[in-house]
């Protein structure tokens, strides 16, 4: 008789558990989550709801401000699934983790995706106005041009300073009404100014990782010192030009005085934060901080130019 006959058998390994918070990171829904990225829908949605109740003092049909906030998230949805699409061969390069170079969803099936809340924000947007869907389609194309042909070039501001501008525009149409004219091109370089200053502070996290793609916006032409410094000069501009214009059109300045104090408070200590070490974290911090503050200035301005 053999001595293995009588050695009992090794116990088989049982595998081990995984944490639930594991699964659902590597989960599918928590895929399409990251490339949708509810958490800017959500605040997209009461930016833009906020801008169209200012922009008519209030006095419009309760369910339009969320008419068009719904728009603009569903167009959001949509651009960013036609964005991650379409830098996929990018991302492959530095940004493995994503969910498309990580093999977890296909570039079709995003692209098919895409389809469900571009519906949603074309007919948010044409049941309003079609002047307000036009403007949401013209977002969405400006989104998708940048990811197309204008990530990799310093022309990629230009994208975001043309929803800067057509965001509030868009608000303004909604409500049809009231909005005074002495204002109406003042929007454009307020709204210009702000969305390349979104542009500027919300990519300065990612300058380092966009080496490896070998994409060369701005910021990458101005240098980070230069860059970190011109984004805060943006920013300034533009809240100096809205207060300007309101001065010069009339119209309640006691708006603009909470954009105003959050911008002192949150850049003074972004500033002399940055000022002791730049790093990613802290640029990421600066984002966090910061990119909100600018659709709440739209918000004030829009609300100091209905009062005149």
């Amino acid at each position: 008789m053999n001595q293995s006959d009588h050695d009992p058998q090794p116990d088989s390994q049982p595998e081990p558990q995984i944490p639930w918070q594991v699964k659902l990171v590597r989960s599918r829904v928590f895929a399409w989550g990251e490339m949708c990225r509810p958490s800017t829908g959500t605040w997209l949605l009461f930016s833009a709801a906020l801008m169209t109740l200012t922009a008519a003092e209030g006095s419009l049909y309760w369910g339009l401000p969320f008419q068009y906030g719904s728009m603009i998230v569903g167009f959001s949805y949509a651009a960013a699934l036609i964005g991650n699409a379409l830098d996929a061969e990018i991302d492959a390069k530095s940004r493995l983790m994503r969910p498309i170079p990580a093999g977890k969803i296909t570039t079709r099936s995003a692209l098919l995706a895409a389809s469900l809340p571009f519906a949603l924000g074309a007919t948010a947007g044409f049941l309003t106005d079609w002047r307000v869907g036009v403007i949401g389609l013209a977002m969405l194309g400006a989104s998708t041009l940048y990811s197309l042909a204008w990530r990799g070039s310093v022309m990629g501001f230009l994208a975001f300073a043309l929803i800067g501008v057509l965001l509030p525009v868009g608000a303004i149409q909604a409500v049809d009404e009231g909005f005074p004219s002495a204002h109406l091109l003042w929007v454009i370089p307020i709204g210009a100014l702000t969305g390349a200053a979104t542009f500027m502070i919300y990519k300065l996290p990612d300058f380092e990782i966009d080496d490896v793609d070998g994409s060369r916006s701005v910021l990458h032409w101005l240098g980070i010192d230069t860059a970190i410094s011109m984004s805060w000069a943006v920013l300034a501009a533009a809240l100096a030009l809205a207060a300007a214009s309101i001065n010069l059109s009339g119209g309640n300045l006691a708006w603009l005085l909470g954009p105003l104090l959050y911008f002192i408070l949150a850049g003074l200590f972004c500033i002399w934060m940055l000022m002791r070490r730049v790093s990613e974290v802290r640029l990421r911090l600066q984002r966090w901080l910061i990119v909100p503050m600018l659709s709440f200035l739209l918000i004030g301005w829009l609300g100091a130019a209905a009062s005149a």
